[in-house]
């Protein structure tokens, strides 16, 4: 990636994820443009009228709008990234505007249906401790890099789990907390450093993928006739919108329960609260 733009994320702390989406999105940019002026167009060149002839080509390739908006963002922020290091002299993007959408699904699926169903999914019988842990943390709005934590990262405080991620800390107490221990237990014995596992068709394990993660998730929609499937960013923003009204929480709060900058805490609650209202 161009001036050192992969690296400027991994320090901002982004997820394996998130960089991976970013670069693919910045190389097809630049590739449909080395394919349009038939040579390498250096970024000081790039115009808006690049980037507006980039997404229509996205959207005539049969994407989203949504996706094409996911497109548009990370090409601000590169372009922004890229202003702030004076290697463009005006970020191309800046006037840019999102597609509208003209479909405005709201979520289903309250933070109150899933602290519900809660109780019944600790007590039933035919789901693994391994399934239990997993709905006890998508509960704390963990994003899948968050899931990929290690053994070391859990303290046993007696009357409460602590478990420290990269950016918080997630507190588990009474069920929840016997919960995760009952499965934490467990991974003692997994082979890896990591608590929540995958393991691959050649028998060896990595840090637990979004595919396994989904299994779990969807395997309690069904069970639970719940109106859509989940999803992590779903159970994410119904958590910030569950603190944010019900708890009234402050933004400054709910950037330290997530772990993540205010101002991208105020940006997940204003999501929030368009999705619900």
């Amino acid at each position: 990636m161009p001036y050192g733009y992969t690296s400027y994320m991994e320090r901002e702390g982004y997820s394996t994820e998130t960089i991976t989406s970013y670069v693919k999105t910045v190389r097809a940019f630049f590739k449909y443009i080395d394919m349009k002026y038939e040579k390498n167009k250096e970024v000081y060149e790039i115009t808006p009228k690049d980037i507006k002839t980039f997404i229509d080509s996205c959207l005539n390739e049969g994407h989203s709008k949504l996706t094409c908006n996911k497109h548009l963002s990370i090409l601000k922020s590169f372009f922004d990234y890229l202003w702030q290091k004076d290697k463009v002299a005006s970020d191309p993007t800046v006037k840019i505007k999102r597609l509208v959408v003209e479909e405005n699904k709201k979520t289903e699926i309250t933070y109150q249906q899933l602290l519900d169903i809660f109780p019944d999914i600790l007590s039933n019988p035919s789901y693994s401790s391994l399934r239990k842990a997993i709905y006890v943390l998508t509960l704390k709005g963990l994003r899948h890099s968050e899931f990929q934590f290690k053994k070391d990262s859990v303290i046993d405080m007696g009357d409460s789990i602590t478990i420290k991620l990269k950016k918080h800390e997630i507190n588990l107490t009474d069920d929840a907390a016997e919960a995760f221990l009952n499965y934490y237990f467990e991974s003692q014995f997994n082979g890896t450093p990591y608590v929540f596992i995958t393991k691959k068709h050649d028998s060896t394990s990595v840090p637990i993928e979004i595919m396994s993660l989904y299994a779990h998730i969807n395997a309690i929609s069904n069970d639970y006739g719940l109106s859509t499937k989940l999803n992590l960013n779903m159970i994410r923003h119904a958590y910030a919108y569950y603190l944010y009204k019900q708890k009234r929480y402050t933004i400054e709060s709910i950037s330290t329960i997530l772990g993540i900058k205010p101002a991208s805490a105020a940006q997940l609650v204003k999501i929030s609260m368009d999705r619900y209202q």
